[in-house]
Parts: C-alpha cells; structure tokens; sequence
C-alpha cells in the first residue's frame, strides 16, 4: 500500500452503506443550483452520451446518478469505494494514485470531473496538466476548489486564526484542516488553468445565499465549482 493510500484509508474511515439502487433523489439534489455538483449535472444533461472521468470520485450514489447521462462513467481514486454498490453497467473504476501520471490516453475523456481533489494532491501544476491531457480538444473540465480569498478566511487571519477551508472539527480528527495541502484563489485557479490550455467558462457559487455570492464569488464564496473548455 502506497503512502498515498495509508494516508487516505486513515482520513476516510469505511462504513458499511446501503447499496445503491436508485438515483433519482441523488439527482434532485445535484440539479440544485447552490450544489458543488451542479454544474457537471447541467453539462451531462445537456451533452448527453459523453465519455466522462471522475477523479477522486464523490460518492457510488453521485456516480450512479450522473451516469445515467453518460455513454461511460469512470470513476478513479486511490482506494475502492464502491463498497457493495450495485451501480449502473457503464460505470467503470479504475485505482490510482492521483499525485501520479494518470493511467489514460491522450484527449481520453470528453469531459473530466475533479470536485474537491485538487486540494489534496501534492502537485497542483502535475494535477492540472493531467486533467488538461486526458481531455480531449474541445473538450469540457469541470473543477470545485475551496478559495481562501473569501471573506470568512481573511476574517479568520485577521483573529490570528488558520482559515478553515474544510471541516471545522479538523483538528479534533487529527486531519489538518481537513487534509488539504494547498490554498487556492480565483486568480491564481484561472491561471493555472490557463496555463495547460484550459479557458474558463464560468464559476459557480456553492452553498447557500446565492444571490450574494453571485455578485462577487471572489470574496462571498467559501468554494467554487468551475467550467473550463479545452
């Protein structure tokens, strides 16, 4: 077992769940505009019959839903969450240690899923150009970061507090701030992108008071999902 993978089997202890069967309230809630996920549940409606890659992926009850839209679904982590989910035939799993080169082709993917990985990943300049190369030309990558520029974070410094841009009980689980090894901004994430040839689309506030985060992510939003064409 790879460090990678004891760290993770650490963090993320496994509990018996409840197969998964049917998705339909999953959706509902992944349709909801204030979701992480809402904007991959959009483009895979819309686009329907895609071939899409989730990296480090949500949950069996999100891939289960979201690959309703799909002609494949592939789900990749470092360790096998399944469990004993009884999830859709084009559902596919690969294991893989993400902090390495991805185990996919070339422009692979129409479309490449990454909802709060990045963070975790040890080399985001690594992390984004793979993500960049596994999508093919034209191609959509839909992205979730925490952004420490927000308004709750700079409040946070200014008390001489860490900001927290996970869980808030991070330091009684022994998982610091929520294992996460990098801070983004909005900036700094459209530029990194911009420099493996990724184009942003959009940003999506998450969470609740939309109405205030969309008149300026930069600062009301805690994270953000984003759209970017390749």
């Amino acid at each position: 077992m790879s460090a990678a993978e004891r760290f993770y089997t650490r963090s993320h202890e496994t509990h018996e769940r409840p197969k998964i069967e049917a998705p339909s309230e999953t959706l509902k809630e992944l349709a909801a505009p204030n979701h992480r996920y809402y904007c991959v549940h959009e483009h895979l409606r819309v686009h329907p019959d895609l071939s899409v890659v989730e990296l480090g992926f949500g949950s069996p009850g999100i891939a289960a839903a979201l690959s309703r839209f799909c002609r494949n679904y592939h789900i990749v982590d470092v360790v096998d969450r399944r469990e004993d989910a009884l999830l859709p035939g084009n559902v596919r799993f690969t294991r893989a240690d993400l902090n390495d080169d991805y185990p996919f082709s070339n422009g692979e993917f129409d479309c490449t899923v990454a909802m709060m990985v990045i963070e975790h990943l040890f080399d985001p300049f690594h992390s984004f150009a793979e993500v960049a190369r596994i999508t093919r030309p034209g191609g959509k990558v839909l992205v979730n970061l925490p952004n420490i520029a927000s308004i709750r974070c700079r409040l946070e410094l200014l008390q001489g507090k860490m900001p927290v841009t996970s869980s808030v009980n991070w330091f009684e689980t022994g998982e610091w701030d929520g294992n996460h090894l990098h801070y983004f901004t909005v900036s700094d994430t459209i530029r990194l992108a911009r420099k493996v040839g990724l184009t942003l689309d959009a940003v999506y506030p998450v969470g609740n008071q939309l109405w205030l985060k969309r008149l300026n992510p930069r600062l009301f939003c805690h994270e953000i999902s984003y759209s970017f064409s390749k």
